[in-house]
C-alpha cells in the first residue's frame, strides 16, 4: 500500500512502528519522504490499522476525543498499490524495465520465491531478458504491453515498470566540405590513459584509428564498434583524446590525450539500450583494460519530473562507481523539442524563461552523484560566438538542460533546502547554431565518421562532456597517482571552474543559475598546474562519521606585509563516493562530510576552572576548541561547506567554497588556519542502514589559495614556500 503522509516520514522513527503496531515495513520513499510505499508483512498486525483509521473517522472529534492510535493523524491519505501505480511509462516501447521491491522483512518467504518465478515465466515465455538481482533490476528486451500489464497483475514484488527509449538528440547536422582530414596522431605508441566512449562506435576510417581499441566483446549491436552508422560516438572519441586541437585549424601532427576504448550500445540514432548490459562493459572494460574514464552522452529520450527519485540506471552506475575506481562522464542531454522548433523551424524561445518548464528538466541517468554531470554552454570555440540563438557571453545554451528538483515543494523550508545539491556539475563548450545564418559558419567544428564529408558542426552536450572527460585524461597523463582516487579527479575539474554571476538571467521561481551552469566552467590551465601567484593542494584521507579531522595550514609571512586588505582568494572542492541506499530520497546519500577552512583552534580543547576541571554549561563541557563548539567561535566567515542539523534534508558528496582571506585573519591567527572536517550518518537513517553504513569514507579535498593582485601585478612568491599540513 502506498501512504501519503502531511510531512516528511522519519524513517529512524517510524519504521519500528509500523512494524510493531500495523504489520506495515517501508520499501521506498518519494516526494521528499511524504509518500511512502509499505509491505504488509503482518496481516493480523494489519487488520489493527484498518481498525485505528476506522476510529478515526468515526470519531466525531478526534482531537479531543483521543480513541485511536495517534499516528494515524500523520496521515493525509492512502491507496493500495494497483498496476497503474506500478506502470510508470506513457509510451510503450519494447524495451521494458522491472525494479523490483527489496525487503528484508518478506524476503525469505515472498520476494525470493516470486522473483525465481518470475524469472521462470519470462523463460517459459521465451522473452530474451537480463536480470541482476542484487540491484533488484529485470529487463526484458522484447516486450509486448500485454505481459508488462500481466506481470504487474500477478507478481507482488514489482515497485515499478518503465519503458524507456534512448536516443542521439542534435538540432541538425552543418556540412563542412573538406578534402582531407588533414591531421596526424603525434603520439600512437606512448602510453596514455584509456577513454571509454559509451556510444554508437567511433570509426576507424580516419586518423584517430591508431588510438582505437577494437575489441569485439564490447559491442552491444553485432555489428563492429569501428563503424559509426549514426555519426556520433566518433565526434566524441576525437574530442575525448583531443579535447579542442582540431578547432580552428585541424592541419598538422596533434598529441593525443588518451586512447579510445569503443563500446558500442547503439547502432542508429535512437533506440533500446540494456542497462545491465552496459554496466557489465563497463566492468569489463575496467578488468581487461584498466579503463577508468568514460563518456556516456547517450541518455534516455523522456526528461525527468519534478522532484523524481534516482532512476534505477542512476543507482545501477552510482553503485559502480562505489565499487570500482572509475569516473563515468554523463551529458544532461539535450531539449530536442526546443532543438527542433529553433533549430528547424526558427520558433521562438524566451530565454532564460524556458529552462523553467519541466519538459528541460535532465534525463536519466545523469542524475547520478558518484559520477560527474556535464552540461553546455553556448561557445563554437572559434570567432563565431555571435552566431548563435543564445545570449551573449558564458551562458548555458539554450538546448542543455536542467536539475530535476524544485526546492518549492510543500514539504521544503528554509532548513530543507541544500544549496549545495545540484546538477550539473559542471558546464563544457558544447556549440550553437543559428538558423537563420550560413551554416558553414554556425555550431561547433567536429570530425565525421560519413565517407567524404570529413568535418561537421554541430551543437549539444555530446561536445561538452567528451570535452571534459579529455581534462581527466590530461591530468592523469601529467600525474599518474592520481588516478589512484577517481574522486580526486571530480574535484580538481569541479575546484577549476568558473561561473559568472548572471543574476540578469536566473531571477526564476524554480530554476536557479547552478541548476543549469553547475559549478561554471572549468580552466584548464588552474585544473591541471599551480603558478607562481597561485597553489593548488590535494588532501586525500578517510574519516568515519561521528569523527572530526583537522590539518593545519601554514601561510607565509610576506602575506602580512602586502599592501591590500583580502591577500588570497580562496576555492576549495570536497568530493566523496558513497553506497547508495535505493528508493529513498532523503537518504539516498546517507553520509554528511563538510569542510571548512577556520581559525588556529585545537580540534579538541575544553575551558577548565582553577582546580583544572571542566568547566560546564548545561552539565556539558564548555568547548573552546572546534568540536562540540558553536561555529561563531571558531569561524571568520563562511561556516562548514554543507549545514546538516536538520533531519529532513537531501545531501550531497560535491562541496565546493569561495571566499577572500584578510590579512587580518592571518595576523589574528599567527599566520595559521586549520582545515576541519566532520562527518555524521543522516539522521533518518534506520538502525540496520546506520549500521552497514557506519565505516570509514575516503574523501578527496582540493584547495587553490591563489594572491590578489594589485593593479594586476602580484608578487609571484607564493609557491616558494608551499603549504605545510
Amino acid at each position: 500500500m502506498q501512504v501519503q503522509f502531511h510531512d516528511t516520514f522519519d524513517s529512524s522513527y517510524f519504521t519500528n512502528r509500523y512494524k510493531e503496531n500495523f504489520g506495515l515495513s517501508p520499501i521506498s520513499f518519494s516526494e521528499f519522504n511524504t509518500v511512502v510505499r509499505f509491505a504488509i508483512i503482518d496481516i493480523k498486525k494489519f487488520s489493527s490499522f484498518e481498525q485505528e483509521i476506522d476510529k478515526f473517522i468515526a470519531n466525531s472529534n478526534p482531537s479531543i476525543n483521543v480513541n485511536y492510535n495517534t499516528d494515524i493523524k500523520f496521515i493525509k491519505r492512502f491507496d493500495f498499490v494497483s498496476t497503474d501505480k506500478i506502470v510508470k511509462y506513457q509510451d510503450f516501447y519494447e524495451h521494458v524495465i522491472i525494479n523490483l521491491v527489496e525487503s528484508i522483512d518478506i524476503f525469505n518467504y515472498v520476494i525470493n520465491p516470486v522473483e525465481q518465478r518470475l524469472l521462470e515465466y519470462l523463460t517459459e515465455r521465451g522473452y530474451n531478458f537480463y536480470s541482476d538481482l542484487n540491484i533488484g533490476c529485470i529487463e526484458i528486451l522484447n516486450a509486448s504491453q500485454d505481459i508488462v500489464i500481466q506481470i504487474a497483475d500477478n507478481f507482488d514484488i514489482i515497485q515499478s515498470i518503465n519503458s524507456l527509449l534512448a536516443g542521439i538528440v542534435r538540432p541538425n547536422r552543418f556540412n563542412i566540405p573538406e578534402r582531407t582530414f588533414g591531421f596526424n596522431i603525434a603520439n600512437p605508441d606512448e602510453n596514455l590513459p584509456i577513454i571509454g566512449i559509451i556510444d554508437t562506435g567511433i570509426s576507424n576510417q580516419n586518423p584517430l584509428a591508431p588510438l582505437i581499441i577494437s575489441d569485439p566483446n564490447f559491442d552491444l549491436t553485432r555489428t563492429s564498434t569501428v563503424i559509426d552508422n549514426a555519426n556520433h560516438g566518433t565526434a566524441v572519441g576525437a574530442l575525448a583524446a583531443l579535447g579542442t586541437r582540431l578547432i580552428p585549424s585541424h592541419l598538422g601532427d596533434f598529441v593525443a590525450d588518451a586512447r579510445l576504448l569503443p563500446i558500442k550500445i547503439l547502432d542508429s540514432g535512437i533506440g533500446a539500450i540494456s542497462e545491465l548490459e552496459i554496466i557489465r562493459l563497463i566492468r569489463d572494460a575496467y578488468e581487461m583494460y584498466g579503463v577508468q574514464i568514460y563518456t556516456l552522452t547517450i541518455c534516455y529520450t523522456g526528461y525527468k519530473k519534478y522532484n523524481d527519485i534516482i532512476s534505477e540506471y542512476a543507482y545501477a552506475l552510482d553503485v559502480l562507481s562505489y565499487e570500482l575506481n572509475i569516473l563515468i562522464f554523463i551529458s544532461v542531454a539535450n531539449n530536442k523539442e526546443l532543438m527542433t522548433s529553433v533549430g528547424l523551424t526558427g520558433g521562438v524561445v524566451t530565454y532564460p524563461n524556458h529552462f523553467e518548464d519541466e519538459n528541460s528538466n535532465l534525463c536519466s541517468p545523469s542524475e547520478s552523484m558518484n559520477n560527474i554531470t556535464i552540461g553546455a554552454v553556448a561557445d563554437n570555440l572559434e570567432n563565431n560566438t555571435l552566431n548563435r540563438v543564445s545570449p551573449p557571453g558564458v551562458v548555458p545554451a539554450i538546448y542543455s538542460r536542467t536539475f530535476h528538483i524544485d526546492w518549492n515543494h510543500p514539504s521544503m523550508n528554509k532548513t530543507r533546502v541544500n544549496k549545495k545539491l545540484f546538477k550539473p556539475d559542471v558546464c563544457n563548450y558544447g556549440g550553437d547554431y543559428n538558423p537563420r545564418l550560413d551554416p558553414s559558419n554556425t555550431g561547433m567544428k567536429i570530425i565525421s565518421s560519413t565517407l567524404g564529408t570529413f568535418y561537421d558542426r554541430d551543437a549539444g552536450t555530446s561536445l561538452s562532456t567528451p570535452l571534459t572527460a579529455n581534462l581527466a585524461a590530461k591530468l592523469i597523463k601529467r600525474y599518474p597517482s592520481l588516478a589512484d582516487n577517481m574522486q580526486t579527479i571530480k574535484a580538481l575539474i569541479i575546484n577549476s571552474a568558473y561561473c559568472p554571476n548572471r543574476e540578469d538571467l536566473f531571477n526564476l521561481p524554480i530554476t536557479k543559475q547552478s541548476h543549469v551552469l553547475g559549478n561554471g566552467v572549468p580552466n584548464e590551465e588552474e585544473c591541471e598546474v599551480s603558478s607562481s601567484d597561485r597553489i593548488t593542494f590535494i588532501l586525500e584521507d578517510e574519516i568515519s562519521p561521528g569523527y572530526i579531522k583537522s590539518f593545519p595550514i601554514h601561510f607565509p609571512e610576506y602575506l602580512l606585509d602586502l599592501n591590500r586588505k583580502g591577500v588570497l582568494t580562496v576555492q576549495a572542492t570536497m568530493c566523496f563516493k558513497f553506497k547508495p541506499v535505493k528508493n529513498d530520497q532523503l537518504t539516498y546519500c546517507p553520509i554528511q562530510i563538510a569542510f571548512g577552512l577556520f581559525k588556529n583552534k585545537p580540534l579538541e580543547e575544553y575551558e577548565l576552572d582553577e582546580n583544572g576541571a571542566h568547566k560546564l554549561e548545561n552539565e556539558k563541557p564548555i568547548s573552546i576548541g572546534i568540536n562540540n563548539n558553536k561555529a561563531e567561535y571558531f569561524t571568520f566567515g563562511q561556516s562548514w561547506s554543507q549545514d546538516y542539523y536538520f533531519k529532513a534534508k537531501m545531501l550531497s558528496n560535491s562541496q565546493k567554497i569561495n571566499f577572500t582571506l584578510s590579512k587580518d585573519i592571518l595576523r589574528q591567527e599567527g599566520g595559521t588556519l586549520k582545515i576541519a572536517l566532520n562527518c555524521k550518518l543522516h539522521k533518518m537513517l534506520t538502525p540496520v542502514e546506520a549500521q552497514h553504513q557506519n565505516i570509514p569514507h575516503k574523501f578527496s579535498l582540493v584547495i587553490t589559495f591563489k594572491e590578489n593582485s594589485v593593479k594586476n601585478i602580484n608578487t609571484g612568491r607564493l609557491l616558494q614556500r608551499n603549504a605545510e599540513y
